[in-house]
């Protein structure tokens, strides 16, 4: 595989839709992760960082940043709600939009006029020779980096098939509410296909989310996994069955999975092992008082809502095991990777592991029904050996799937420095 349209230079302008620091989700940390991957090549010289955040963002968190990431600037966030519905001010931007213009919500989310000036400036300042598009929202701006680059080569990163998302969210609705969500999917394929087809390379985060992007718009996407460095640990008994959950605590898949898992399969694993459980994560957010707003369904006997953790090292250390119960969604379990970093034991369900090459009994414990599950879950509480077998394989499938090498072979083929 030789070069092809090799630059020795390559100056690089990176617009994401949150700040990723630091890197508590999912989605900061394969965005974090793609950073240092670009970082990591000889031939990127710079990468410039633009994004918004609904947050105010330190200068210390700026500096933080561009300290863990070689090569990386970082342009002060724009102010911009991430979660539009706790900014009510902005939802008749976001519905006219749709109204006069066609916007797909997905896009019409992240239109900010203070962020088309701020990449504007960016985008005329200096010599950039690519425009990284981290997650499908942004390529909103697409017209604009356009017109200011025509020669910029132009990478779309798509976390997840986000039309999918309308698709499954139509499916649940009855009555006029599933007439507009249909609509709503449709715009999201129109604009998820242009934006596709307009740039010059797309990246995906699975197998199975590339082979959708080639079904929709005849593109080709590569797989460029996430790069996790760790260490092969072994973790003590706690001496208690503990168990945990981590994750984004707002996002439906995540939501109805621990909905079902608390109804389904808890019930089960209390009477069984006696079992409790933490669930920790981002996204509820506590009222005056300092209360967690707690789905009813979590508020069962043997089960603690946390809230944000910001070292999650002390609740690893405590539990035998994690959970992670998911229905729906698309892209890849970040969570998972993470929890494998970790050296903890995981059980999942099959949307859990999708997009990952994971065998049920060798990375992970994989199980559908709420009996299946709560079997593995007895299992891995019972087993020293077995939660030994995960460990190592979980540790095995990032040593071979989400190396640096690996990554970086693969980036070099998004950037054009490597025929396909």
């Amino acid at each position: 595989m030789g070069y092809a349209n090799l630059k020795r230079v390559m100056r690089v302008l990176h617009l994401t839709t949150d700040f990723p620091w630091p890197a508590t989700s999912g989605g900061s940390v394969r965005t974090v992760s793609q950073l240092r991957i670009l970082a990591s090549l000889p031939e990127v010289q710079t990468i410039t960082m633009l994004s918004v955040a609904e947050n105010p963002v330190d200068a210390s968190a700026c500096r933080a940043l561009a300290n863990a990431i070689p090569k990386l600037s970082v342009v002060p966030p724009v102010f911009h709600p991430v979660h539009l519905f706790d900014f009510a001010r902005y939802v008749p931007r976001v519905v006219a939009l749709r109204a006069l213009r066609g916007v797909p919500y997905l896009a019409g989310k992240w239109d900010s006029r203070v962020l088309r000036q701020t990449l504007r400036r960016e985008l005329h300042a200096a010599p950039i020779d690519v425009v990284y598009i981290d997650h499908l929202g942004m390529a909103r701006y697409l017209p604009e980096i356009k017109a200011a680059r025509p020669n910029a080569h132009l990478v779309l990163d798509q976390h997840n098939v986000e039309s999918d998302f309308f698709k499954q969210f139509a499916e649940r609705q009855t009555g006029p509410k599933k007439l507009i969500a249909w609509a709503e999917h449709r715009a999201s394929v129109r604009f998820e296909k242009r934006a596709l087809r307009g740039v010059n390379a797309v990246v995906a985060i699975s197998k199975e989310d590339a082979s959708h992007f080639t079904s929709l718009a005849h593109v080709h996407a590569e797989v460029v996994p996430m790069v996790l460095p760790f260490e092969r640990r072994t973790r003590p008994d706690p001496g208690k069955p503990n168990l945990c959950y981590v994750g984004n605590l707002r996002w439906r898949p995540n939501v109805e999975g621990l909905d079902w898992f608390c109804k389904e399969v808890w019930p089960l694993v209390r009477a069984r092992t006696g079992a409790t459980l933490q669930i920790a994560g981002i996204g509820l957010k506590p009222d005056a008082s300092g209360t967690l707003p707690v789905p009813d369904a979590w508020r069962t006997d043997g089960v603690e809502v946390l809230g944000f953790v910001e070292d999650l090292e002390p609740l690893y250390a405590r539990s035998i095991a994690m959970i992670a119960p998911v229905i729906g969604g698309s892209g890849v379990r970040v969570k998972l990777l993470e929890g494998f970093r970790a050296g903890m034991p995981i059980i999942t369900t099959p949307d859990g592991a999708f997009g990952l090459t994971l065998t049920d009994g060798r990375e992970a414990l994989i199980a559908k029904e709420p009996h299946a599950f709560a079997d593995r879950i007895e299992r891995i509480v019972t087993d020293c050996a077995l939660r030994d077998q995960i460990r190592n394989g979980a540790y095995s499938y990032l040593d071979e799937h989400h190396s640096l090498a690996v990554a970086q072979k693969i980036m070099r083929r998004v950037l054009g420095l490597l025929s396909i």
